[in-house]
């Protein structure tokens, strides 16, 4: 088990700057004892967000797309930590491995159930936006990962480097602001081409 005490999980201050800062951001996961952590150690985190757009033509109309038909949105993710004694990246991302007590996962084919990843933007007061009626806006963009399955795992064992590097590739469910549940109308409907607004 990770002491939480330690000097290693000492944080410092960040500097505010108009550039998103990396020490501005917070990775957070439920462990394997079950609480809500910053990940420590992360060297990367990388979502990534893809999807299929289908160029649609007609016969006899020329070299001229009549319309994109848009496909399933694939959402995934790599983590990359520094491995420790006392917590491995299985652990952080909630399945009792390592020096769990009664750690026994060891494998992706241990993984029997989802994990969230909740991601944190700390925005600088310096540069808030205030809405008509004075308010601020910004402040923390949170963004929820929902329903995570870590599709690959890895360690590396390396005789130039005295680190043990560990990275997961993960799969995602879904995407959420944590406030709720996007529907249709959540967002600006005002038509953004000229090609709809017809």
């Amino acid at each position: 088990m990770a002491d939480q005490s330690s000097s290693i999980y000492r944080a410092g201050s960040a500097p505010n700057t108009r550039l998103l800062n990396t020490l501005k951001v917070k990775i957070t996961a439920t462990d394997s004892d079950g609480v809500a952590k910053q990940i420590g150690l992360v060297q990367a985190w990388t979502p990534s967000h893809a999807r299929t757009i289908t160029a649609n033509r007609g016969i006899g109309f020329g070299d001229q797309i009549a319309e994109l038909s848009v496909g399933i949105t694939e959402l995934t993710a790599s983590a990359g930590v520094l491995g420790m004694y006392t917590r491995n990246i299985m652990q952080v991302f909630g399945y009792k491995a390592g020096s769990t007590p009664g750690g026994i996962v060891r494998s992706l084919k241990h993984h029997k159930w989802p994990f969230d990843v909740k991601e944190e933007i700390f925005v600088p007061d310096l540069i808030k936006d205030y809405d008509s009626a004075g308010y601020p806006t910004g402040g923390v963009i949170t963004t929820w990962y929902e329903g995570c399955w870590m599709s690959s795992w890895e360690h590396s064992f390396e005789i130039g480097d005295v680190n043990v590097s560990e990275t997961a590739a993960i799969s995602i469910t879904d995407i959420t602001d944590g406030t709720g549940y996007w529907t249709e109308n959540s967002i600006d409907t005002e038509f953004r081409s000229r090609i709809f607004g017809q």
